[in-house]
């Protein structure tokens, strides 16, 4: 029998070549299961990275899916060791699977508590680690919410910013039922849901946001990397990350060391629940008002867009490599693993104002619903290391209130004038990339 790590793979597309390469390190062989593909070739660039590949037919894995490519992967000759999501829809189908394998992982009850966005924020209110207040949102029923304060409006369960805005008139809760029929009827997105489609409303933190690019194992804190989102733009239903660079630029080193110890004081408390190994991309933003830091968001998953390629650039590690590493890391080989986290930390060069490396990075978005005719991104200089365009033209792109990415793009920089660099590559982005409508 040949051993192998399986990828749950969403509609034949995911990290392969890098799960891939982390996998043969380890000597083990990579497999899939994948929901059935929007196009027969979508899965095409990926089946070339993998050993073996089960295709269902539906678009969403269940676990029956699941199952069922275990029973074939094993008649043809594969001993699954573990499995492996990158994409959120999966998470919970990755940990049970995990339990049953034996392979480092969280327990499915703790990764429940992160993605249900209602239950985290009261949880860490209830552990005092939280002041914002929240609302469970009810479609046709207008809620008490206090006047005085802002409110954020986001679904319960959800990612790629789908439905995430600022309420600015409790009238335009009224969108709601549309909104949930777009999260229902979208192919691409719908697992993510995990059949919850219901809203909170909480009180907006006003202030700059951040990312931490965290890994954990047996209840071991490490804080990779720390990106600040420097351009947001704000459309009618949906709020777009644009630029994110690291080391954080508009705090200084104190606040956002005190960043990571409020992050360390959260994980901590849900680490009785059973939140104990993987990587993590926790949104956080300091409330400027109260002068304290809060939680937005605990995705235990690696972040999207480029952020494992920006983590990569600063630090020398993937968290792809680490996550696949560590489901199967032996007892002996935990201490080292550890040390490798520590020493790898873009913090204490932060604490000490040493550090040298850092990155920019941006994402174009595309208008709901149309049809792109042209695109294209050519810089005459300075063209980014990494360049990644999503739709080819022709592509109608979906009609949902959510980030529809056109293009992602990474520059190394320099950490002595990073706002320069920023204000630069923000302006050079927006005069050389161009897309076109039908």
């Amino acid at each position: 029998m040949k051993r192998a790590i399986l990828l749950l793979m969403h509609q034949g597309k995911s990290y392969t070549e890098d799960i891939a390469r982390a996998a043969a390190g380890l000597d083990l062989d990579l497999v899939a299961v994948s929901s059935r593909p929007g196009t027969p070739s979508a899965l095409a660039d990926s089946r070339r990275h993998l050993a073996d590949c089960v295709v269902t037919e539906e678009p969403e894995l269940g676990s029956g899916d699941v199952d069922k490519a275990l029973r074939e992967l094993s008649g043809r000759g594969y001993r699954i060791e573990a499995a492996l999501a990158t994409f959120e829809g999966y998470r919970l189908l990755m940990a049970s699977l995990n339990q049953r394998l034996g392979a480092r992982d969280c327990t499915e009850s703790a990764l429940r508590l992160c993605l249900d966005k209602y239950a985290l924020r009261s949880h860490l209110a209830e552990e005092g680690l939280s002041e914002v207040a929240v609302h469970r949102l009810a479609p046709g029923r207008i809620p008490g919410l206090d006047p005085s304060k802002r409110w954020f409006v986001k679904p319960v369960r959800g990612a790629s910013s789908f439905a995430t805005f600022v309420l600015d008139d409790v009238a335009d809760l009224a969108d709601l039922p549309a909104i949930q029929q777009q999260m229902r009827a979208d192919p691409s997105m719908r697992a993510i849901f995990m059949d919850r489609y219901d809203f909170l409303a909480e009180e907006y933190v006003d202030g700059p946001e951040f990312s931490f690019e965290t890994f954990v194992l047996d209840g071991g804190i490490h804080h990779l990397c720390v990106h600040e989102k420097a351009r947001v733009e704000r459309l009618e239903r949906t709020t777009l990350e644009g630029m994110s660079v690291s080391p954080p630029v508009s705090l200084g080193r104190e606040l956002v060391l005190e960043g990571a110890d409020h992050v360390t004081r959260c994980l901590t408390a849900l680490a009785e629940h059973g939140l104990t190994a993987g990587a993590f991309h926790i949104e956080v933003k300091y409330w400027e008002s109260r002068k304290r830091w809060e939680i937005i968001e605990i995705n235990p998953r690696m972040g999207g867009s480029l952020i494992n390629d920006s983590v990569q650039a600063v630090t020398g590690l993937s968290l792809l490599d680490l996550w696949t590493e560590s489901l199967l890391l032996p007892d002996a080989e935990r201490d080292a693993f550890h040390d490798r986290l520590t020493g790898a930390s873009q913090l204490p060069a932060l604490g000490t104002g040493a550090a040298d490396r850092a990155t920019v990075f941006l994402s174009k978005y595309g208008e709901k619903g149309r049809t792109v005719d042209a695109i294209g991104f050519e810089p005459p200089d300075r063209a980014p290391r990494i360049l990644r365009v999503h739709v080819a033209e022709g592509s109608e792109l979906a009609s949902s209130d959510r980030g529809i990415c056109l293009m992602d793009a990474l520059w190394d920089v320099s950490a002595d004038d990073l706002a320069g660099e920023i204000d630069f590559l923000d302006r050079h982005a927006t005069e050389h990339f161009h897309v076109r409508y039908r």
